[in-house]
């Protein structure tokens, strides 16, 4: 009883240092950042933010072998494929797109699916992992956009899709320029904890 009293005592602090985190990112975002732009144009530290947190903290659940591919029907493989998203990148996003309904009148469901595809891009046991952050994110960011857009023309706004058209590229190098700076910490704090939740269960 008193492991799991540790182990919930550890996953309690892990998010609220993520809400901590998402509120400061955010913070960071409207009150520094938009005062610091770059011929109109800003990086997005929250959609930044939320991929690399999927990338990172990836999917919990183990990928197939293959003797499961062998006996898995098609839509077994796939349902199971669907599944290996980043919930926790999920969240974040859910999150962060939480609080910029605030400043847009919609619920911008890019940022959560964003958070759940980057958990297929896990860099956990990649070489040179803060280089590959770079296209992750100038990829990712673009589909965001274009996700974002495409929400905003679906409900009858379709001079904003042109806009984010035009807006979506640059943005998504700046957001990608800053990634590896955001990235290299986040990874040591899922080390750390890493190691710490390995030493408890021994």
């Amino acid at each position: 009883m008193g492991f799991l009293s540790i182990q919930f005592r550890t996953r309690l602090w892990q998010i609220s240092l993520a809400i901590a985190l998402v509120l400061i990112i955010w913070l960071i975002q409207t009150d520094i950042i938009t005062r610091f732009s770059l011929k109109g144009l800003l990086c997005n530290l929250p959609l930044t933010f939320t991929i690399l947190w999927g990338a990172v903290f990836g999917s919990r659940q183990r990928g197939l072998i293959a003797e499961e591919i062998r006996t898995f029907s098609v839509s077994e493989i796939a349902l199971q494929q669907a599944m290996g998203g980043s919930a926790t990148g999920a969240c974040i996003g859910a999150f962060f797109a939480a609080l910029y309904s605030s400043a847009l009148p919609i619920y911008p469901i890019a940022y959560p699916l964003i958070g759940w595809i980057s958990g297929y891009f896990s860099l956990k046991n990649v070489n040179q992992p803060a280089f590959l952050t770079i296209p992750l994110v100038l990829f990712a960011s673009v589909f965001a956009e274009f996700l974002t857009g495409l929400q905003l023309t679906l409900l009858n706004r379709p001079d904003t899709f042109a806009r984010f058209v035009q807006i979506a590229m640059p943005e998504s190098i700046l957001n990608a320029l800053i990634a590896p700076i955001i990235f290299i910490p986040m990874r040591t704090w899922y080390e750390f904890w890493t190691s710490r939740e390995v030493s408890v269960s021994e």
